[in-house]
Protein backbone atom coordinates (compact mmCIF):
# COMPACT_ATOMS: atom_id res chain seq x y z
CA UNK A 1 0.00 0.00 0.00
CA UNK A 2 1.40 3.33 -1.11
CA UNK A 3 2.16 5.58 1.93
CA UNK A 4 1.12 9.06 2.35
CA UNK A 5 2.93 11.64 0.49
CA UNK A 6 5.84 12.89 0.87
CA UNK A 7 7.26 9.71 0.45
CA UNK A 8 10.35 9.98 3.00
CA UNK A 9 14.23 7.81 2.56
CA UNK A 10 16.85 7.74 4.68
CA UNK A 11 20.34 7.97 2.36
CA UNK A 12 23.93 6.94 3.58
CA UNK A 13 25.88 9.99 2.46
CA UNK A 14 29.59 10.56 2.59
CA UNK A 15 30.73 13.42 1.06
CA UNK A 16 31.97 11.23 -2.03
CA UNK A 17 30.54 11.45 -5.47
CA UNK A 18 28.40 8.14 -5.07
CA UNK A 19 26.43 9.46 -2.78
CA UNK A 20 26.11 12.69 -3.13
CA UNK A 21 24.44 11.83 -6.80
CA UNK A 22 22.36 9.19 -5.21
CA UNK A 23 20.35 11.98 -2.97
CA UNK A 24 20.36 13.57 -6.07
CA UNK A 25 18.79 10.99 -7.85
CA UNK A 26 16.24 10.57 -5.54
CA UNK A 27 15.05 14.14 -4.31
CA UNK A 28 14.20 14.50 -7.77
CA UNK A 29 11.95 11.96 -7.79
CA UNK A 30 10.49 13.83 -5.38
CA UNK A 31 11.29 11.98 -2.03
CA UNK A 32 11.94 14.09 1.08
CA UNK A 33 15.31 12.67 2.05
CA UNK A 34 17.06 12.25 4.97
CA UNK A 35 20.55 12.24 4.81
CA UNK A 36 22.57 10.07 7.74
CA UNK A 37 26.59 10.18 7.62
CA UNK A 38 27.94 7.71 10.01
CA UNK A 39 31.12 9.51 11.92
CA UNK A 40 33.87 6.56 11.89
CA UNK A 41 37.21 8.79 12.99
CA UNK A 42 39.33 6.30 11.34
CA UNK A 43 37.13 5.80 8.28
CA UNK A 44 37.10 6.69 4.59
CA UNK A 45 34.69 9.65 4.79
CA UNK A 46 34.03 13.18 5.44
CA UNK A 47 31.88 14.68 7.39
CA UNK A 48 32.45 18.16 6.01
CA UNK A 49 31.96 17.73 2.52
CA UNK A 50 28.89 15.61 3.47
CA UNK A 51 27.31 18.41 5.75
CA UNK A 52 28.53 20.33 2.43
CA UNK A 53 26.81 18.10 0.05
CA UNK A 54 23.26 18.33 2.30
CA UNK A 55 22.94 21.81 2.71
CA UNK A 56 23.34 22.28 -1.02
CA UNK A 57 20.59 19.61 -2.05
CA UNK A 58 18.94 21.15 0.46
CA UNK A 59 17.93 18.00 2.34
CA UNK A 60 17.42 17.25 6.43
CA UNK A 61 21.00 15.71 7.65
CA UNK A 62 22.31 14.08 11.02
CA UNK A 63 25.25 12.40 12.40
CA UNK A 64 25.53 8.96 13.72
CA UNK A 65 28.71 8.06 15.68
CA UNK A 66 30.24 4.48 15.68
CA UNK A 67 31.45 3.89 18.99
CA UNK A 68 31.76 0.49 21.03
CA UNK A 69 29.50 -1.85 19.13
CA UNK A 70 30.84 -1.27 16.26
CA UNK A 71 34.67 -2.05 17.57
CA UNK A 72 32.93 -5.61 18.13
CA UNK A 73 32.32 -5.67 14.55
CA UNK A 74 35.84 -5.13 13.99
CA UNK A 75 36.85 -7.78 16.30
CA UNK A 76 34.75 -10.12 15.19
CA UNK A 77 32.95 -9.79 11.49
CA UNK A 78 30.97 -12.71 10.87
CA UNK A 79 31.78 -11.98 6.78
CA UNK A 80 35.71 -12.22 7.47
CA UNK A 81 38.12 -9.24 6.50
CA UNK A 82 39.58 -7.88 3.14
CA UNK A 83 42.91 -6.99 2.43
CA UNK A 84 44.06 -5.71 6.58
CA UNK A 85 41.48 -5.80 9.47
CA UNK A 86 38.50 -3.95 7.49
CA UNK A 87 35.56 -5.87 7.74
CA UNK A 88 33.49 -4.41 4.72
CA UNK A 89 30.34 -6.88 4.36
CA UNK A 90 30.04 -6.56 8.31
CA UNK A 91 30.36 -3.03 8.72
CA UNK A 92 27.96 -2.35 5.60
CA UNK A 93 25.36 -5.00 7.53
CA UNK A 94 26.07 -2.70 10.85
CA UNK A 95 25.77 0.88 9.36
CA UNK A 96 22.63 -0.31 7.02
CA UNK A 97 20.87 -1.69 10.61
CA UNK A 98 21.06 1.08 12.09
CA UNK A 99 19.88 3.33 9.25
CA UNK A 100 17.04 0.94 9.63
CA UNK A 101 16.31 2.66 13.26
CA UNK A 102 16.37 5.77 11.87
CA UNK A 103 14.59 5.42 9.11
CA UNK A 104 11.91 4.24 11.23
CA UNK A 105 12.02 6.89 13.96
CA UNK A 106 11.35 9.74 11.16
CA UNK A 107 8.79 7.50 9.10
CA UNK A 108 10.74 6.73 6.20
CA UNK A 109 9.99 4.27 4.08
CA UNK A 110 13.19 3.34 2.98
CA UNK A 111 16.80 3.39 2.91
CA UNK A 112 19.00 3.90 -0.77
CA UNK A 113 23.13 4.40 -1.14
CA UNK A 114 25.51 5.33 -3.51
CA UNK A 115 26.88 1.51 -3.76
CA UNK A 116 27.80 0.83 -7.49
CA UNK A 117 27.85 -3.26 -8.00
CA UNK A 118 31.53 -4.44 -9.26
CA UNK A 119 32.79 -1.72 -7.87
CA UNK A 120 34.57 -2.75 -4.18
CA UNK A 121 34.89 -6.45 -4.26
CA UNK A 122 34.27 -6.81 -0.21
CA UNK A 123 31.08 -5.57 -0.21
CA UNK A 124 29.63 -4.57 -3.71
CA UNK A 125 29.09 -7.77 -5.52
CA UNK A 126 25.82 -9.02 -6.19
CA UNK A 127 25.93 -11.55 -3.55
CA UNK A 128 27.25 -9.89 -0.73
CA UNK A 129 24.51 -7.02 -1.79
CA UNK A 130 22.12 -9.25 -0.89
CA UNK A 131 23.29 -10.31 2.02
CA UNK A 132 23.78 -7.02 3.23
CA UNK A 133 19.81 -6.25 2.71
CA UNK A 134 18.70 -9.25 4.04
CA UNK A 135 20.90 -8.89 7.42
CA UNK A 136 20.46 -5.36 8.10
CA UNK A 137 16.78 -5.78 8.25
CA UNK A 138 15.98 -3.91 4.60
CA UNK A 139 15.55 -6.73 2.61
CA UNK A 140 13.25 -5.10 -0.31
CA UNK A 141 13.56 -1.79 1.22
CA UNK A 142 17.63 -1.03 0.43
CA UNK A 143 17.42 1.24 -3.06
CA UNK A 144 20.73 1.63 -4.89
CA UNK A 145 20.27 4.16 -7.25
CA UNK A 146 23.43 4.14 -9.23
CA UNK A 147 23.11 0.72 -10.41
CA UNK A 148 19.16 -0.56 -9.52
CA UNK A 149 18.42 -1.31 -12.94
CA UNK A 150 21.45 -4.01 -13.02
CA UNK A 151 19.28 -5.69 -9.36
CA UNK A 152 15.82 -7.11 -8.47
CA UNK A 153 13.08 -4.56 -8.41
CA UNK A 154 12.90 -3.24 -4.78
CA UNK A 155 9.71 -2.37 -2.78
CA UNK A 156 10.36 1.76 -3.52
CA UNK A 157 10.54 0.37 -7.57
CA UNK A 158 7.25 -1.79 -7.13
CA UNK A 159 5.04 0.16 -5.12
CA UNK A 160 5.77 3.40 -7.44
CA UNK A 161 7.14 5.15 -4.80
CA UNK A 162 10.17 6.28 -7.29
CA UNK A 163 10.83 5.41 -10.61
CA UNK A 164 12.80 2.40 -12.03
CA UNK A 165 13.48 4.32 -15.34
CA UNK A 166 14.81 7.16 -13.94
CA UNK A 167 17.14 4.95 -11.80
CA UNK A 168 20.51 3.97 -13.48
CA UNK A 169 22.63 0.72 -14.02
CA UNK A 170 26.34 1.80 -13.52
CA UNK A 171 28.75 -0.97 -12.65
CA UNK A 172 32.28 -1.61 -12.17
CA UNK A 173 34.96 1.13 -11.04
CA UNK A 174 34.71 2.75 -14.36
CA UNK A 175 33.73 6.53 -13.41
CA UNK A 176 33.08 8.60 -16.39
CA UNK A 177 29.44 8.14 -16.23
CA UNK A 178 29.61 10.18 -12.36
CA UNK A 179 32.25 12.30 -13.85
CA UNK A 180 29.34 13.50 -16.46
CA UNK A 181 26.49 13.44 -14.23
CA UNK A 182 28.62 15.92 -11.80
CA UNK A 183 28.71 18.45 -14.29
CA UNK A 184 25.35 18.10 -15.25
CA UNK A 185 24.16 19.06 -11.74
CA UNK A 186 27.31 21.24 -11.36
CA UNK A 187 28.37 19.06 -8.63
CA UNK A 188 32.21 20.27 -8.20
CA UNK A 189 33.86 19.78 -4.45
CA UNK A 190 33.37 16.06 -3.85
CA UNK A 191 35.92 13.73 -2.52
CA UNK A 192 38.33 11.66 -4.77
CA UNK A 193 36.95 7.70 -5.55
CA UNK A 194 39.65 6.35 -3.06
CA UNK A 195 39.48 3.76 -0.74
CA UNK A 196 40.41 5.67 2.28
CA UNK A 197 39.25 3.32 5.26
CA UNK A 198 42.11 3.03 8.35
CA UNK A 199 41.47 -0.62 9.06
CA UNK A 200 42.51 -1.32 5.64
CA UNK A 201 46.27 -0.13 6.25
CA UNK A 202 48.24 -3.08 7.43
CA UNK A 203 50.18 -0.30 10.01
CA UNK A 204 47.19 0.65 11.41
CA UNK A 205 45.52 -2.93 11.97
CA UNK A 206 48.65 -3.90 13.57
CA UNK A 207 48.09 -0.83 16.17
CA UNK A 208 44.32 -2.21 16.22
CA UNK A 209 45.20 -5.55 16.60
CA UNK A 210 47.50 -4.92 19.58
CA UNK A 211 44.44 -2.30 21.31
CA UNK A 212 42.32 -5.74 20.88
CA UNK A 213 45.04 -8.14 22.30
CA UNK A 214 46.24 -5.98 25.05
CA UNK A 215 42.51 -3.98 25.56
CA UNK A 216 41.34 -0.21 25.28
CA UNK A 217 39.49 2.07 28.14
CA UNK A 218 36.83 3.11 25.45
CA UNK A 219 36.31 4.14 21.80
CA UNK A 220 37.70 7.60 22.63
CA UNK A 221 41.04 5.76 23.02
CA UNK A 222 40.84 4.19 19.75
CA UNK A 223 41.28 7.42 17.65
CA UNK A 224 44.74 8.02 18.98
CA UNK A 225 45.67 4.84 16.70
CA UNK A 226 45.36 7.14 13.65
CA UNK A 227 48.63 9.60 15.18
CA UNK A 228 52.13 8.92 16.29
CA UNK A 229 54.87 6.20 16.50
CA UNK A 230 53.32 3.27 19.12
CA UNK A 231 55.44 1.40 21.18
CA UNK A 232 54.51 -1.48 22.89
CA UNK A 233 56.75 -1.25 26.22
CA UNK A 234 54.82 -4.13 28.19
CA UNK A 235 51.48 -6.38 28.56
CA UNK A 236 50.29 -3.32 30.67
CA UNK A 237 52.16 0.25 29.07
CA UNK A 238 52.08 1.61 25.83
CA UNK A 239 54.06 4.87 24.34
CA UNK A 240 52.39 7.16 21.58
CA UNK A 241 54.84 9.65 20.29
CA UNK A 242 53.75 12.58 18.03
CA UNK A 243 55.86 12.93 14.97
CA UNK A 244 55.02 16.63 14.46
CA UNK A 245 53.23 19.65 16.06
CA UNK A 246 49.49 18.75 15.57
CA UNK A 247 49.98 15.36 16.51
CA UNK A 248 51.34 16.31 19.38
CA UNK A 249 48.09 18.55 20.19
CA UNK A 250 45.78 16.01 19.15
CA UNK A 251 47.00 12.99 21.30
CA UNK A 252 47.38 15.74 24.84
CA UNK A 253 43.57 16.11 23.25
CA UNK A 254 42.73 12.48 23.77
CA UNK A 255 45.18 11.26 26.04
CA UNK A 256 42.72 8.94 28.82
CA UNK A 257 42.72 10.69 32.18
CA UNK A 258 44.95 7.71 34.05
CA UNK A 259 47.58 8.31 30.88
CA UNK A 260 50.75 10.21 31.41
CA UNK A 261 51.94 12.93 29.21
CA UNK A 262 55.88 13.50 28.63
CA UNK A 263 57.47 16.35 27.08
CA UNK A 264 60.87 18.24 26.66
CA UNK A 265 61.58 21.05 29.30
CA UNK A 266 61.40 23.42 26.58
CA UNK A 267 58.78 22.11 24.75
CA UNK A 268 60.53 21.88 21.72
CA UNK A 269 60.02 18.24 20.34
CA UNK A 270 57.63 15.40 20.64
CA UNK A 271 54.80 14.87 22.84
CA UNK A 272 54.73 10.84 24.65
CA UNK A 273 51.34 9.65 26.04
CA UNK A 274 51.78 7.04 28.16
CA UNK A 275 49.24 4.51 28.70
CA UNK A 276 48.83 2.03 31.97
CA UNK A 277 48.42 2.84 36.01
CA UNK A 278 51.13 3.87 38.04
CA UNK A 279 54.39 3.42 36.05
CA UNK A 280 58.09 1.86 37.36
CA UNK A 281 60.72 4.15 37.28
CA UNK A 282 62.11 1.70 34.11
CA UNK A 283 58.71 2.20 32.19
CA UNK A 284 59.13 6.31 32.74
CA UNK A 285 62.74 6.12 31.88
CA UNK A 286 61.80 4.10 29.06
CA UNK A 287 59.15 6.63 27.74
CA UNK A 288 62.32 9.41 27.97
CA UNK A 289 64.70 7.34 25.76
CA UNK A 290 61.92 7.72 23.09
CA UNK A 291 61.61 11.04 23.82
CA UNK A 292 65.34 11.48 23.34
CA UNK A 293 65.82 9.70 20.02
CA UNK A 294 63.04 11.54 18.22
CA UNK A 295 64.10 14.43 19.36
CA UNK A 296 67.30 17.07 18.05
CA UNK A 297 68.76 14.88 21.46
CA UNK A 298 69.05 11.92 19.68
CA UNK A 299 72.48 11.97 19.07
CA UNK A 300 73.65 12.79 22.60
CA UNK A 301 75.29 9.94 24.16
CA UNK A 302 74.48 10.14 27.42
CA UNK A 303 70.25 10.27 28.94
CA UNK A 304 68.90 13.74 28.77
CA UNK A 305 66.01 14.99 31.45
CA UNK A 306 62.25 14.98 30.36
CA UNK A 307 58.99 16.15 32.28
CA UNK A 308 56.22 14.25 32.80
CA UNK A 309 53.56 14.63 34.53
CA UNK A 310 49.83 12.47 35.40
CA UNK A 311 46.47 13.69 32.79
CA UNK A 312 44.55 14.53 35.56
CA UNK A 313 46.30 16.79 37.97
CA UNK A 314 49.42 18.54 35.67
CA UNK A 315 50.48 20.31 38.61
CA UNK A 316 52.06 16.93 39.69
CA UNK A 317 54.73 17.61 37.57
CA UNK A 318 57.98 15.63 37.71
CA UNK A 319 61.33 14.60 36.52
CA UNK A 320 63.12 11.48 34.83
CA UNK A 321 66.69 10.81 33.22
CA UNK A 322 66.30 9.23 29.97
CA UNK A 323 67.35 5.49 29.34
CA UNK A 324 69.61 5.09 26.26
CA UNK A 325 67.45 2.82 23.63
CA UNK A 326 69.50 1.16 20.87
CA UNK A 327 67.94 1.18 17.64
CA UNK A 328 67.14 -2.75 17.60
CA UNK A 329 65.24 -1.88 21.00
CA UNK A 330 63.01 0.52 19.52
CA UNK A 331 62.36 -1.64 17.00
CA UNK A 332 61.35 -4.53 18.67
CA UNK A 333 59.18 -1.73 20.71
CA UNK A 334 57.59 -0.68 18.18
CA UNK A 335 54.19 -1.45 16.95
Amino acid sequence: MTPHHPIKAVGLISGGLDSTLAVQIVRDLGVEVYGVYFAMPWGCCDKAKAMEAAERLGIHFVVLQLDEQYLEVVKKPKHGYGSALNPCTDCRVHMFSRARKYMDSVGAQFVFTGEVLGQRPMSQMRERMRIIGQESDLNGLLLRPLCAQLLDPTIPEKEGWVDREKLLGLCGRGRSVQMDLAKKYEIKDYLPPAGGCLLTDKNFARRMKDSFQYGYRNFRETIALKWGRHFRISPEFKAILGRDAEENVSLRAFAHQDDHIFELPDKRGPTLILKGIAPSPEILETCAGLIQRFSRHKDIQEGIEVEYWPVKDESHLAKIQSRMLSEKEITLLQI
